[in-house]
């Protein structure tokens, strides 16, 4: 079967099982894999992109550089992972300028130092075009799988949600951000959240959201509940950019590339979630809730399986 006709998620679910550990402490498919070291877990995480399919308008090589540990990081972070380093792999065509590839790792080294981290090196090869993968790995004492039950709460962690989808829309629509300055530190510099670690021992399961909101729960969905959202966040700066409500929520549903996480709450950790998040500075967002059944659902309607596919248009 050609991938364009198997799709992206279909293909990751035959080759995630492939020569991966039964004791993992993470499931083979899930955002980072892992091994354990004595009682504590080593994960791993590779990311890889194109540059001119991540470079939004605005966007030079520091961001796209800093945009790639990013991408890397959230998913550590949405395991309960602290990271430890980074290593960056650079695809660069022969007549490319030194200074690209300076901006590159500059970027990437600027989001590890900011993640308490360090850039490791790399390796650099000849290419036809720019083209960046990035290999992340950090420490976790309790590895916080994809997981849920009918009853759990569900959160939304970070403001970036609908952010990203304005910044994308606008590159694509030749809209200037000027005067929507958060939107264009959410999509030039996504630093994904510390914050998280917080969290530790409170939550039942955690999903990073990269793909888009609306993708995200339907692999939530897939661990056998069903999403009700009750209300997601509409931040100003989205509403105006956006012109409506109706086309807010678009953004943040379908938008992608956030990098912030989904979090699964047992109903009883609720009020310490909410207190330890606040102390931590974590913005958090209470979108709804778990049920039995299937689907995703957004004040009972059902949401389209929509998101980003490497494979399909």
């Amino acid at each position: 079967m050609r991938l364009k006709d198997l799709g992206e998620r279909a293909l990751l679910k035959k080759l995630a099982p492939l020569g991966y550990p039964v004791d993992a402490p993470l499931p083979p498919g899930d955002d980072a894999g892992g091994v354990w070291v004595g009682e504590k877990a080593l994960l791993l995480k590779v990311d890889g992109f194109r540059y001119r399919e991540v470079a939004l308008r605005g966007m030079g090589p520091f961001e796209v550089g800093f945009r790639g540990v990013a991408a890397t990081a959230s998913d550590l972070l949405a395991k309960m992972g602290r990271p430890l380093g980074f290593a960056l792999g650079l695809f660069l065509p022969p007549e490319a300028e030194e200074a690209l590839a300076l901006g590159l790792v500059r970027g990437a080294a600027e989001a590890a130092r900011r993640l308490g981290a360090p850039l490791l090196g790399g390796d650099t090869n000849a290419g036809e075009e720019v083209a960046l993968v990035v290999a992340g790995f950090a420490e976790a004492q309790s590895p916080l799988p994809r997981r849920a039950l009918p009853g759990d709460l569900l959160y939304l962690a970070g403001d970036r949600w609908g952010r990203l989808g304005a910044a994308i829309l606008a590159h694509y629509q030749g809209r200037d951000l000027t005067p929507f300055p958060a939107i264009r530190e959410a999509a030039h510099y996504p630093l994904p959240r510390l914050g998280l670690l917080a969290l530790a021992g409170l939550l039942r399961g955690s999903l990073d959201s990269s793909d888009g909101l609306a993708e995200t729960l339907w692999q939530l969905s897939e661990l056998g509940v069903r999403v009700e959202l009750e209300a997601l966040p509409l931040y100003p700066d989205v509403l105006a950019f956006a012109g409506s409500e109706a086309k807010a929520l678009e953004l943040v549903l379908f938008g992608g590339e956030e990098f912030e996480a989904v979090l699964v709450v047992p109903p009883e950790k609720r009020e310490a979630v909410e207190a330890r998040a606040k102390e931590a500075g974590l913005p958090l967002f209470r979108a709804g809730r778990l049920a039995e059944g299937e689907g995703v659902y957004f004040r009972e309607q059902a949401v389209p399986r929509r998101g980003y596919d490497h494979f399909r248009p």
